[in-house]
């Protein structure tokens, strides 16, 4: 049975007809947004290629012994370089790894598979180590780069692959698919996710809503000027900096469409509308532009070894006006 997701059908008809017509690429760069299942995609495309018996429509039958060891973990012909820590980068070592892997023979005579993930972690002697063999690949090989902010990337290395690109899907596809799969509000978990399904789905956990309650308040007290900038900084720094500047980003959104439009039609925290509302009262649009503008440099910052309390201190205290007058209950 195949395990794709509904909004990979395009992508893999595009590559199943390049296998098909032995047009597929020596290195893929697979990029769009988070939360969208692009590793569960690639991977089952690996296994494909690797399968000895895949089925008509190009899923890997399960039962060979390629896809027994492929799901086991043991493929010879399967090597996958990511960061040894989260937070780190990919470091010149791994992919010069990579790069001997794609050099050896297939030990079972089909395709080698590289997967390095996410791209954008490489530092740049990494990047550059990896050049000569996008130029000048090993046959029967495919490396596949996956990325969230393919523009992190150096131009180098972009220019070298043939990209494959994942979009959000549909509203309404996403809600058909989650729906059946968690307990809570699944529109309100799609907003929140910003229209990605495996998000949202990661979002259904009630730790995670009661953290992201948290990050809210804690937000609000540092505006009312009853919370130092310092501590919230620190609350805002764990356990995952990029997801949370994810809500802070959402929640400047969501007061830019309320400054903007009476009653917009979505809204990304529908759950926080009358306190979103209120907090929109407090500054002119420019600014809240601006704000959102550095939101999301921080986030895409989050990627690198920046100080990242430091510059969340600095972007919280400007936030706070001293007015105390706010409810982050709505």
């Amino acid at each position: 049975m195949s395990r794709l997701l509904p909004w990979h059908a395009s992508q893999w008809r595009e590559l199943l007809q390049r296998k098909v017509a032995n047009r597929l690429p020596h290195a893929l760069l697979c990029s769009g947004p988070a939360g969208l299942g692009k590793r569960l995609f690639v991977e089952y495309f690996a296994q494909a290629l690797l399968c000895t018996a895949p089925a008509q429509e190009g899923s890997p039958c399960g039962v060979c012994r390629n896809c027994r060891l492929f799901l086991a973990g043991n493929h010879p012909d399967y090597f996958k370089v990511e960061p040894s820590e989260e937070g780190k980068p990919i470091k010149v070592d791994q992919v010069r790894e990579l790069v001997a892997f794609l050099g050896y023979t297939s030990q079972l005579g089909g395709y080698k598979i590289a997967l390095l993930t996410p791209a954008e972690r490489m530092n740049l002697n990494a990047a550059n180590s990896l050049l000569k063999t996008l130029e000048e690949p090993p046959g029967d090989s495919l490396l596949v780069l996956l990325s969230t902010t393919p523009a992190r990337l150096p131009a180098t290395i972009r220019s070298r692959c043939q990209q494959l690109r994942f979009q959000l899907p549909p509203f309404e596809t996403a809600l058909a698919w989650l729906q059946p799969r968690v307990s809570g509000d699944p529109a309100l978990l799609l907003g929140l996710s910003g229209g990605a399904p495996l998000q949202a789905q990661a979002y259904a956990d009630p730790a995670w809503l009661a953290h992201r309650q948290t990050l809210f308040e804690t937000y609000c007290a540092v505006v009312a000027g009853q919370a130092d900038p310092v501590r919230a900084a620190e609350v805002w720094s764990k356990p995952d900096a990029a997801a949370n500047l994810r809500c802070l980003i959402g929640w400047q959104m969501d007061m830019i469409r309320l400054k903007m439009m009476r009653d917009p039609p979505r809204l990304l925290n529908p759950d926080l509308r009358a306190a979103l509302h209120r907090l929109a009262g407090r500054w002119p649009l420019p600014l809240l532009f601006q704000r959102l503008d550095a939101f999301i440099r921080l986030h895409a910052l989050c990627v690198t070894q920046v100080n990242r309390p430091l510059l969340l201190e600095a972007l919280l205290g400007d936030c706070a006006d001293g007015q105390a007058d706010l409810d982050p209950r709505g």
